[in-house]
C-alpha cells in the first residue's frame, strides 16, 4: 500500500503507507461535480504543457467561459458581478449558493468578503468549504475573527479550509494545529490559534511581514507579498514598492526562451523562471490602492511590451495592480499601454501555445489590461477601441460557443461603455452588405485585421459578425441583423472549401455561411434575451427575427445530410461531412434565449433527427427547457425515454422536469 503524492510522481519514491488511515479518509468527501453556475474555462490553453498551466490561476481567467456576463446589463461592472454574487450568497438554491461563493473568489476583491464570512455559519458544508477558500483570496483583516470560529467547525474540512485562510491572511502558521483532530481537542487547537491573534496587533503582523521581504528566500517573500496584499498599510506599501522598483529589472525570459518553446515552454517552481514572487508583490500594490506605483506600474508594461526580450508575467500583473489602483490616473496609463502592445497573435506564442493556436487565444497581457478597464469603468479608453477590437482571438481550432465567453464580453462592455457601440455596430453591418449602414475607416480596418490558425484564416465577413455578437446590445438594430442572417442563410458554400487531407481533415478557409450565420444566430439570442434590462417598449423581439432563426433549422440540412467521413479518415472527429461550426446550433440556442413557444416544435423536431449534430441536438434540447412548452412535453418525455446521446438525453429529462414545475 502506497500513500499518494501525485499522479507523475515517480513511483519508487511515492513512501509506504503507515498503518493508519490517512487523514483524508476520515472526512465526508466534498463534493466535486460542478453545482449551480460553476466557472468555466477552456482546457486547452497554452499547447499541452506551457507556462499558463504553471499559473493556473490566471489560466482558468484568461481562458475563461463564464465569469463575466453582459446578459442582465449591457454595462456591468466587476464590482456589480460581486454584488450580485453576495445576493446569490442568499438565494434558495444550494448548488448557485456554492458556485457564487467559488466565483467571488476569483474575483479577489475585499467587498466580497463581509457576504463571504456571514456564509461560513450557513448549514451547507459545502458553502462553508467554499466561503472559507473564498476568504483566502478575497479576505481582509476583518475575516480573521470568522475565520477563527470557523476553526472549530464540526467539519474537519471547513476547519481546514478556515486554517488556510488564515495562513493567507495572517502569514501565521499554527503548527500543532491538525483539522481532522476530534473536535474537542480541536477546539483547544484553535484557542491557541486565537491566543498569538490576542498577543498581538496588525502593526506587529505587518512589520514581521515587511521584514520578510528582505529575506532572501523566494518563497518566505511571496508568502509575505500575499499577504500584505490583504492586510497591509502604509509601511507595506512602501516595502513593496520598493521590491518591485529593485526586482522588475531582472528578467530571465530572454535567455530562458532560447531553449524553452511550444510545448516545451514550461519550468518547475524551483526555476529561476518561476514568476510568482514579483506577480505576487506587483499585484498586491494594487490590492492596497498604492497610487504612488502608478508610474512604475505603467513603467513595467511599457518595458516588457516586446514579447522577445519582455516578461510578460510582470506586465500582466503590472495591469491589474492598476486597473485596483483606479485612479484616473492609473485607467489612462492602462489606455497608454494597450496603445503600446502589438496585436495578441504575438503574444499567445510567448506563453507556450502550439503554433496551430497562436491566432485562437487571447493574450493575457490583452486581457488583464481590459478587466482592468472593465472593473474601473472607465470611459476613457475610445480612443484604443481598434486596439480592443483586434485584440479578440478568432475562433478557428478552439472550442466555439454559441455564448460570449469572458474576453468577448469584457471587450464588448469597454467599448459600449466609452460610446462607440453605433458606429462599431454601423461598420461591422457595412462589411456584412447591410447598404444603409455608416461605416468608419480605422474601425474597418481593425475587423479586416485577422490571423490564421490551422483551421483557416477569418475573413472580413466572419471577423464582422464575430465582433458584432459581442458589441451590440442595441435592440434597434434588431431588424437589420436578422435581415443579414436571411441574406447568409441563403447563400451557398464555397466549392473550393475542402478538407486538408483525404477528402477530410481541416478546411483550407475559413467557409463564410457558416461563421456568419453562426455569429449573427448568437447575436439575435443575445439581443432576445427576455431578461435583457432594455426598457420593455425598447424591444423590438419581432415575429421576423423568430421566423428567421426557425428557417435556419428548417430550410438549412442537417448536418450530417451529406453524409459522414469513413471510420479510418482523420476527419472521423468532425463527425459529418459538413463543415463546421453547427451555426444551426446557434439559431436553436438563440431561440431558447428569447423564448418564443412557436419555435418548439422545430426544435424537437431538431432533437429527433439523429442526423443533426450532437451540438445542435444539444441546443435544442436545452432550448425546449427555456421555452417550456407543455404543448410538446409528451413528445419529449416519449423522444428521452430511449435516447442514444447521453448528455443531450439529460438535457431534454431536465426540460421535462422544469416543465412539469
Amino acid at each position: 500500500t502506497r500513500s499518494c503524492i501525485g499522479c507523475h510522481h515517480p513511483r519508487q519514491a511515492v513512501p509506504a503507507a503507515g498503518a493508519d488511515l490517512s487523514d483524508a479518509i476520515l472526512a465526508e468527501p466534498l463534493k466535486a461535480l460542478g453545482q449551480g453556475n460553476p466557472h468555466r474555462f477552456r482546457g486547452n490553453n497554452a499547447a499541452v504543457t506551457g507556462l499558463m498551466n504553471v499559473q493556473f490561476d490566471r489560466f482558468r481567467e484568461a481562458a475563461g467561459l463564464n465569469l463575466h456576463s453582459d446578459t442582465l446589463d449591457p454595462l456591468a461592472t466587476a464590482p456589480a458581478e460581486v454584488a450580485a454574487l453576495a445576493n446569490m450568497l442568499k438565494g434558495p438554491d444550494a448548488g448557485l449558493r456554492i458556485s457564487a461563493a467559488q466565483r467571488m473568489g476569483l474575483f479577489r476583491d475585499p467587498d466580497a468578503a463581509p457576504a463571504l464570512a456571514a456564509a461560513l455559519s450557513d448549514n451547507d458544508r459545502e458553502l462553508r468549504v467554499a466561503a472559507a477558500m473564498a476568504l483566502a483570496d478575497c479576505g481582509t483583516r476583518q475575516s480573521v475573527e470568522p475565520l477563527l470560529a470557523a476553526l472549530a467547525d464540526p467539519d474537519p474540512l471547513v476547519a481546514q479550509s478556515a486554517a488556510i485562510a488564515l495562513e493567507n491572511l495572517t502569514g501565521h502558521l499554527e503548527a500543532g494545529y491538525n483539522a481532522f483532530a476530534p473536535l474537542v481537542e480541536r477546539t483547544g487547537q484553535a484557542r491557541t490559534w486565537r491566543a498569538w491573534f490576542t498577543a498581538t496587533n496588525w502593526d506587529a503582523i505587518e512589520q514581521q511581514l515587511v521584514a520578510r521581504l528582505q529575506s532572501g528566500d523566494r518563497d518566505a517573500i511571496r508568502r509575505a507579498a500575499v499577504t500584505l496584499g490583504h492586510v497591509g498599510g502604509s509601511r507595506a506599501r512602501d516595502a513593496l514598492r520598493a521590491y518591485v522598483s529593485a526586482e522588475r529589472l531582472n528578467n530571465p525570459y530572454p535567455e530562458w526562451r532560447k531553449r524553452y518553446r511550444g510545448d516545451g515552454a514550461r519550468f518547475n517552481s524551483l526555476s529561476e523562471a518561476n514568476p510568482r514572487t514579483l506577480q505576487a508583490a506587483t499585484r498586491s500594490l494594487g490590492y492596497l490602492k498604492d497610487t504612488a506605483s502608478t508610474k512604475m506600474l505603467a513603467e513595467a508594461i511599457a518595458d516588457n511590451s516586446d514579447s522577445a526580450k519582455g516578461n510578460l508575467f510582470l506586465a500582466e500583473a503590472a495591469a491589474e495592480a492598476l486597473g485596483r489602483i483606479s485612479t484616473p490616473q492609473a485607467q489612462d496609463a492602462l489606455v497608454e499601454s494597450m496603445k503600446g502592445l502589438r496585436d495578441y497573435f504575438y503574444y499567445t506564442g510567448w506563453y507556450g501555445d502550439h503554433s496551430a493556436l497562436y491566432a485562437c487565444h487571447s493574450s493575457p497581457v490583452h486581457y488583464f489590461i481590459t478587466e482592468a478597464l472593465d472593473a474601473t469603468g472607465s470611459t476613457r479608453a475610445a480612443e484604443i477601441v481598434p486596439h480592443l477590437i483586434r485584440s479578440v482571438p478568432t475562433d478557428p481550432d478552439r472550442a466555439l460557443l454559441p455564448y460570449n465567453d469572458d474576453c468577448e464580453t469584457l471587450v464588448g462592455r469597454v467599448i459600449r461603455r466609452n460610446g462607440a457601440e453605433a458606429p462599431v455596430t454601423e461598420t461591422c453591418l457595412s462589411i456584412l452588405g447591410d447598404e444603409q449602414a455608416k461605416p468608419v475607416k480605422e474601425i474597418a480596418d481593425a475587423i479586416r485585421t485577422t490571423y490564421k490558425a490551422w483551421a483557416g484564416k477569418p475573413d472580413p465577413e466572419n471577423r464582422a459578425a464575430h465582433i458584432l455578437s459581442l458589441v451590440c446590445r442595441d435592440r434597434s438594430y434588431e431588424p437589420r441583423i436578422s435581415a443579414a442572417l436571411d441574406r447568409y442563410r441563403e447563400k451557398p458554400v464555397r466549392a473550393d472549401l475542402i478538407r486538408a487531407f483525404g477528402g477530410g481533415g481541416l478546411p483550407r478557409a475559413t467557409p463564410v455561411k457558416h461563421w456568419v450565420c453562426f455569429f449573427l444566430a448568437r447575436e439575435l439570442g443575445n439581443l432576445g434575451d427576455s431578461r435583457l434590462t432594455t426598457p420593455v417598449e425598447q424591444r423590438p423581439v419581432r415575429n421576423a427575427t423568430v421566423d428567421s432563426l426557425i428557417a435556419v433549422l428548417e430550410k438549412c440540412p442537417p448536418e450530417a445530410a451529406a453524409g459522414r467521413p469513413p471510420a479510418d479518415d482523420p476527419a472521423v472527429l468532425f463527425l459529418h461531412n459538413d463543415l463546421t461550426p453547427c451555426y444551426r446550433a446557434a439559431a436553436a440556442w438563440a431561440l431558447g434565449r428569447i423564448g418564443d413557444k412557436r419555435a418548439a416544435t422545430a426544435l424537437l423536431k431538431v432533437g429527433g433527427d439523429l442526423d443533426n449534430a450532437p451540438d445542435t441536438r444539444y441546443a435544442a434540447a436545452e432550448a425546449l427547457g427555456q421555452i417550456a412548452d407543455p404543448a410538446v412535453l409528451a413528445a419529449m418525455r416519449r423522444l428521452a425515454d430511449d435516447y442514444p446521446d447521453f448528455a443531450t438525453r439529460r438535457a431534454m429529462l431536465e426540460a421535462c422536469a422544469k416543465m412539469k414545475r
